[in-house]
Formats: structure tokens, sequence, C-alpha cells
């Protein structure tokens, strides 16, 4: 039994909340409707590795890629800050 719509949603916004939370960082979700996934996502830092914290154009590219895989029906990722 494959997962439905919100359970894909809920899986790769805990994925990428796990991924961020080390450096202090979060992703919440905000709504997914006409084939967008909104998020909200609050970087963290790191002093000894700036690079290493993720930029919302990459976290939207990443999820973009999971989540099309996992549920073709969503086309696109919106992060806000």
């Amino acid at each position: 039994m494959s997962a439905g719509p919100e359970e894909v949603v809920d899986q790769v916004v805990s994925q990428f909340n796990e991924i961020v939370k080390p450096d202090g960082g979060s992703v919440s979700f905000v709504s997914s409707d006409e084939g967008i996934l909104r998020v909200r996502y609050s970087p963290g830092n790191n002093e000894e590795c700036e690079a290493c914290v993720m930029t919302p154009d990459a976290l939207a590219g990443m999820m973009k890629d999971m989540v099309m895989t996992l549920d073709p029906t969503i086309t696109d990722v919106e992060v806000q800050s």
C-alpha cells in the first residue's frame, strides 16, 4: 500500500527537518495545494562551517526532487522564511 499525499508531505518535511536540526534549523509544513508544497524554513547557524547551513534555494530544490519522486502531483516547493 502506497502512502497518501499527506503522509508523503509529512515524511518529506520530517526528513528535512532532521537534516537541518543539527545546525539549529527547522522546517515546518505550511500548506499544499494546486501542486505546490509550501514550507517554512528557519536556517540554523554553524559558526564552524557557514557553508554547511542549507540555503532556502537548496532546500527547495532537494525537497522538490524528493517529493516529486514520492508524489508526482506535487510539482513545486516554495520555501518561506
